[in-house]
């Protein structure tokens, strides 16, 4: 009876115990499982025609999200009490284990339900890109709302990134990953730096602050010795700059900041009138961090240039661009 009670008790816990020792055979399932997962809000985004997830995505100016051909696999998590647990259930995954990848949540009664619904769904991946967990967007008041896989047997929030997978190709070949919070000023990024010969990666936090292991994930799939910081809030940086520089300067040699004009984000600049050469544009201008620390902005003026002389444009000129 007092094992019945302990079963029960772990089982109803709202998150699986990331310290449990899982066996390799489980860490595979729960691997395979976060994968099955990824197809299922893949599938559900792409044939859900008119749900919130579409419409953020297009109003978001990230459409192209939408095409099946798109290397980012984002998904839509369904208004629904239990439709992915009960798919993850036909292809055969135990309920013990849709749980300990925290993809469910346990009712009183004993039921399994799904952690994510009505969210737009941003696979999180390790060191290794395999997906580990999941990113959840919905649409707050005041802006975008992120809810986060909780830490299971092969996922920490600290130790998994969105993005790095779906951009490897960039970063392999030379771009700077961009630290923006927003999903949809990454996706600008990117887009933007395919037009413009592959210069950056855009790496969406999800209003999560960037930890030492997450900025040595990026060192391992990026080849520049430089990152980026792209401020749409100058207030908000300022009082973040200095935890940012401990853990990027770990990894980085360069670690520097582009400043967007007030009241434009990557993802607005991107839908307005010749706002594509200006996001371009404004990524190139880029200045030390270092600069947004108090201790340093005093020494600088607001008004001197950001750079002593114009950047180097190399073999990619700001010019025509779509």
């Amino acid at each position: 009876m007092g094992h019945l009670a302990g079963w029960r008790k772990t089982w109803r816990s709202q998150s699986p115990d990331p310290k449990a020792v899982a066996t390799p055979a489980e860490q595979r399932r729960l691997f395979e499982v976060n994968n099955a997962a990824a197809r299922f809000y893949r599938r559900e985004l792409l044939r859900d025609k008119t749900g919130w997830g579409r419409d953020f995505l297009r109003k978001g100016g990230a459409a192209e999200l939408l095409e099946s051909e798109s290397k980012w696999t984002v998904g839509y998590a369904p208004a629904s009490r239990s439709r992915l647990v009960d798919h993850l259930r036909s292809q055969g995954f135990q309920l013990q284990t849709i749980r300990n990848a925290g993809l469910g949540v346990v009712l009183a009664d004993d039921r399994l339900i799904d952690r994510f619904r009505h969210q737009l769904m941003l696979p999180a991946r390790n060191h290794r890109l395999g997906i580990v967990g999941f990113t959840g967007v919905r649409e707050g008041e005041s802006g975008p709302y992120y809810s986060k896989s909780p830490d299971t047997q092969i996922h920490r929030r600290s130790g998994s990134l969105v993005g790095i997978a779906e951009q490897r190709d960039l970063l392999s070949d030379g771009a700077s990953p961009v630290l923006v919070d927003n999903p949809l000023d990454a996706f600008a990024i990117e887009r933007i730096s395919r037009l413009a010969g592959g210069r950056w990666a855009g790496i969406p936090l999800c209003d999560a602050m960037l930890s030492l292991e997450q900025a040595r994930m990026l060192g391992v799939h990026t080849v520049t010795d430089t990152v980026i910081v792209l401020i749409t809030n100058p207030g908000k940086t300022r009082e973040t700059a200095a935890e940012y520089l401990n853990d990027l300067t770990a990894t980085f040699r360069r670690v520097q900041a582009a400043e967007l004009p007030r009241g434009h984000t990557a993802a607005s600049l991107w839908q307005a009138a010749d706002g594509h050469q200006r996001l371009h544009d404004n990524l190139l201008v880029t200045r030390p961090l270092t600069d947004y620390l108090p201790s340093r902005r005093s020494r600088r003026p607001r008004t001197q240039a950001l750079h002593p002389d114009p950047p180097d444009l190399g073999e990619h000129p700001t010019v025509d661009l779509p």
